[in-house]
């Protein structure tokens, strides 16, 4: 007797992979023949999904391996040829096929040459047998020959019955591997989409899942809950759809009532018949009536990351724009691109407001780009395109050495993008990885310019129904850099940026993709994982109950958890610092491990459209699979309806293609008299910062924020704190008895400021940055206050009471920040005789000269400031600080001076100078550029930053 050992698993691709024991049956690959002639070559696989089709002829689409579905036409025939090898002589293999669409068709199954047939007709299933030959080797040839019309054909559960035990039979050859560009493969047939409809269906439900499987009763079940929640939602659905679905509610408590087992045919088409009515019903819905949408077909980057998924230089060739004629009747498609551009890779499509012009990014990418960059990979970037509905019109609006993507239409015509053109790099990991932020262009794409100084990335703009730009800023200023990918505001120019929701939140990691609802306050977007593509679950942001954490947030799609939060992204095992100690895994995230939506367009507050992976999310440093998404509508209530969805290729932006209404322009309110400057009117200081006593603030101290210049984190450091940004001290202003303050500053920088006491020490330091535009007034009550809140009456503070203070300078070497210009001369004047590293000197050595990147007296005053870098969340105090948790007022060295010491008595000066530095995060360098930095260490001056 054999030792046969079975496993058959539903892996990602959900086809049956089989492992024997060597002395086991051999089962070989299967091979198809259309009329005849071997078929083409199969797709690649999607869910299990993929097609064996070529321009003309049958279709066969694999449903998991296990199954097929084969399209037919009047006297077209499918053979499908399975090796078999090492069975005893007689074992019966049994297979079970059912006429799913068509009057009927004839089918076969034997080890002969030449099956005989048998007539199939409407909605009958047939089991059908068939004995292993003498010698235990033969073919087994499943075979089918259409009817009138067009028909399909669905087997499954072929399997040889081994005594006991069964041994499935592959039914479909192995799907492609991946290739880039991903093959274009003929549109399905009518009844092939259906197929996948329903092959859909049996992957949410879990109908024969290998994880967490559910019977066709329990899914009937929850599809009637699901629906009757859409019924209610709906309020009035046509008659006939209600009552179609009431009978289906009465046919499935009669067949409770029977309580059939699971394998019983009644339960199959109950299922079955519920789905349909159930789409039905979801489609009825006058928020699903959206006419032709727009999509684009496209392959994730190279390299699965927030940052890196948007980089010319890992693009993946692939895709086309294409518009989805009518959406939930037909996937049929009309595709915008073809033959208009060289192999390439496209994003973002974004009809304009009067959806005359469609927007959208594409890049050339003649091969498949590595992680290192080459000369030539570094030169490929996104730009700007338009195109008109119908296919013409295409034009470039951008060019250049820069990635410029996610446009958008402002109201005034003008062009919102991001763009690498802000210049610099990030500060964490590996690189290069170019810095982008929000970018203005005109309607032609003339004069493209950025708008935000934001000295790390943005994304995802997005215009609101008050002419306000939402969008998501990574902000991790001194702060942890995992989290803190939230949501933003500005206005269109650029001013007045603030923050919207969740700066100081950590789960979920961050949110991308957001869009305000149609008549509703609120915005819908995704909340996903940092080492990752964007990708996750979808939520609603109601910041009428909070700004921060979870109560602002409706999960609209809660059985996809929060990624890298709630979930561990492989294949590095993310799972971010300040995660949730418990959360609860859904039952859908049990079976498909990862699995996330993407891109969502809200409809209404509830009901949206929205890409969605049944493979789970992958991240840093791999790639997702090309063909990962499709295209859906999707309620709150759980109700998904597959709309479109390429075996080959991921189907994403979904875009109603139909005119919206135009937002309002805003006035610009720059005064032009402040040429390259604008005004900060602070109201109260000490409002919104927590522990800080009325009065105590004396002066606002105004630091620059430095670009990195360089790629690669910590290459080079410019202190002790790891992935600092660099700093330089602009200056100072007064505040007022009541707390105001009133200044000018630099326009175009990132500038925060630190409130300072009557020692000039700061009492708590902003751990985020702001900008102004030239010629802006820039307003905000508090610190920590909202600057998009109304503030009371400016005209009652003192500040407004006079003209806007200039900035008073900080000490030398504060500009460009040079601890040997800075800090060392007061060492030299006070401490070096006694600490200069002699026989008879006293530790530490405060000279200056140099030792390692730094010099001596910076390692060795250094670690006595208490300053932030990133490290532990508890550790570097986050999300929020409190007062004197950093710089002078807490660190060991001002205790120190504040001691005494052996008689010396600083200058004021030379206090302020250490103080200066201290707040200043204890830097070292004042610029990224090794050369300037190899001048500094020698005690040389530099003109300052090469990037502002």
């Amino acid at each position: 007797m054999f030792l046969r050992t079975v496993l058959c698993c539903l892996v990602l691709a959900v086809f049956p992979v089989c492992v024997l024991a060597a002395d086991a049956p051999v089962l070989g690959t299967p091979r198809v023949f259309y009329d005849g002639a071997p078929a083409p070559a199969p797709g690649p696989a999607t869910c299990g999904f993929y097609l064996v089709a070529g321009a003309e002829g049958p279709q066969v689409a694999a449903l998991g391996g296990a199954a097929f579905a084969a399209c037919l036409r009047r006297g077209e025939e499918v053979v499908i040829e399975v090796p078999v090898g090492g069975v005893p002589a007689g074992t019966p293999c049994r297979a079970e096929v059912t006429l799913s669409e068509g009057r009927s068709a004839r089918v076969g199954m034997s080890f002969d040459p030449d099956p005989a047939l048998q007539e199939l007709t409407a909605g009958q299933t047939l089991r059908l047998d068939a004995a292993v030959p003498g010698d235990g080797d033969g073919i087994l040839r499943l075979r089918v020959v259409g009817g009138p019309g067009e028909c399909v054909v669905q087997w499954r559960s072929a399997a040889l019955a081994l005594g006991a035990e069964t041994l499935l039979v592959p039914l479909t050859p192995p799907p492609a591997a991946e290739v880039f560009p991903p093959p274009v493969s003929p549109a399905p047939r009518p009844g092939l989409e259906r197929a996948l409809i329903e092959h859909d269906w049996r992957l949410r439900d879990g109908i024969g899942a290998a994880r967490e499987p559910v019977t066709h009763a329990v899914a009937v079940s929850r599809v009637l809950a699901q629906g009757n929640a859409l019924v209610a939602r709906l309020a009035s659905p046509p008659d006939a759809l209600l009552a179609e679905w009431r009978a289906l509610e009465a046919a499935h408590a009669a067949l409770t009532a029977v309580a059939p087992p699971d394998g019983d045919p009644r339960w199959e088409d109950l299922w079955r018949r519920t789905h349909w009515a159930r789409r039905r019903l979801m489609l009825s819905d006058p928020l699903a009536q959206t006419g032709p949408i727009l999509f684009a077909k496209h392959v994730p980057s190279a390299f699965s990351h927030q940052l890196t998924q948007v980089y010319g230089r890992l693009a993946r060739a692939g895709g086309g724009l294409f518009v989805l004629e009518s959406p939930g009747e037909s996937m049929a498609c009309r595709p915008l691109t073809d033959g208009l551009f060289p192999d390439g890779n496209f994003m973002h499509p974004e009809p304009t407001h009067d959806a005359d012009r469609i927007l959208f990014a594409w890049c050339a990418s003649p091969s498949v780009p590595a992680w290192e960059p080459t000369p030539e990979t570094r030169a490929r970037h996104y730009h700007l395109y338009e195109i008109r509905p119908d296919g013409s019109g295409l034009r470039q609006l951008t060019d250049g050495a820069y990635d410029d993507f996610s446009p958008r239409e402002l109201p005034s015509g003008k062009i919102l993008f991001v763009s690498t053109r802000r210049g610099g790099f990030h500060r964490c990991g590996g690189g290069p990885c170019d810095v982008y932020t929000l970018a203005v262009a005109d309607a032609d794409g003339a004069n493209p310019h950025p708008v935000s100084f934001h000295e790390t990335n943005e994304w995802d703009p997005a215009v609101l129904a008050d002419g306000r730009v939402v969008y998501t800023r990574w902000d991790y200023v001194d702060r942890n850099a995992v989290h803190y990918q939230q949501l933003w505001m500005t206005r269109p120019d650029g001013s007045s940026p603030g923050a919207y929701y969740g700066n100081n939140t950590f789960n979920p990691v961050g949110v991308w993709e957001a869009r305000q609802v149609p008549g509703s306050p609120l915005v819908m977007a995704t909340a996903a994982a940092h080492h990752a593509m964007t990708a996750g679950s979808v939520v609603l942001v109601d910041r009428r109950l909070g700004l921060e954490n979870e109560a602002p947030l409706r999960r609209l799609t809660p059985d996809a958890p929060f990624p890298e939060s709630e979930t561990i992204v492989p294949p590095a095992n993310w799972h971010a610092p300040g995660s949730p100690a418990e959360y609860l895994t859904p039952e859908e995230d049990r079976r498909w491990p990862g699995h996330c939506y993407k891109s969502p367009t809200p409809l209404s507050e509830t009901v949206f459209l929205v890409s969605y992976s049944y493979d789970g999310l992958i991240g840093e440093p791999a790639a997702n699979p090309a063909n990962q998404f499709g295209l859906y509508l999707a309620d709150a209530d759980g109700n998904r309806e597959l709309l479109y969805r390429d075996p080959n290729i991921s189907s994403l932006w979904a875009a109603p293609l139909r005119p919206r209404p135009r937002p309002p322009v805003l006035p610009d309110e720059t005064d032009a008299a402040l040429g390259d400057e604008g005004v900060f009117y602070l109201q109260d200081v000490a409002r919104g910062n927590y522990g800080i006593a009325p009065g105590s603030v004396k002066q606002l101290r105004i630091v620059q924020v430095l670009p990195k210049t360089t790629p690669n984190a910590n290459q080079p450091m410019v202190g002790l704190a790891s992935a600092s940004p660099g700093k330089q001290v602009l200056g100072t202003v007064p505040v007022e008895a009541d707390g105001s303050a009133y200044f000018r500053a630099p326009a175009r920088i990132p500038l925060h400021f630190q409130i300072l006491d009557e020692r000039g020490r700061a009492l708590q330091t902003m751990r985020s940055v702001t900008y102004l535009q030239p010629g802006e007034k820039a307003s905000c009550v508090g610190c920590h206050e909202s600057r998009h809140g109304t503030p009371p009456p400016a005209a009652a503070t003192l500040a407004a009471r006079r003209e806007p203070s200039v900035l008073t300078p900080g000490p030398d070497g504060s500009k460009p920040l040079s601890y040997p210009i800075l800090v060392q001369p007061v060492l030299d004047r006070n401490c070096v005789r006694c600490h200069d590293g002699g026989p008879q000197a006293a530790p530490p050595v405060l000279t200056g000269d140099p030792e390692g990147a730094f010099s001596k007296s910076y390692n060795a005053l250094g670690p006595l400031v208490a300053y932030t870098a990133w490290a532990g969340l508890q550790e570097n105090s986050e999300p929020e600080t409190p007062p004197g948790r950093f710089g002078a007022v807490a660190s060991r060295l001002t205790a120190l001076l504040d001691a005494g010491h052996h008689e010396v008595a600083l200058s004021a000066e030379d206090q302020d100078r250490l103080t200066t530095w201290m707040d200043a995060n204890a830097l070292f360098y004042g610029t990224f550029k090794p050369e300037d930095q190899a001048r500094q260490l020698k005690g040389e001056r530099i003109e300052g930053p090469e990037l502002n």
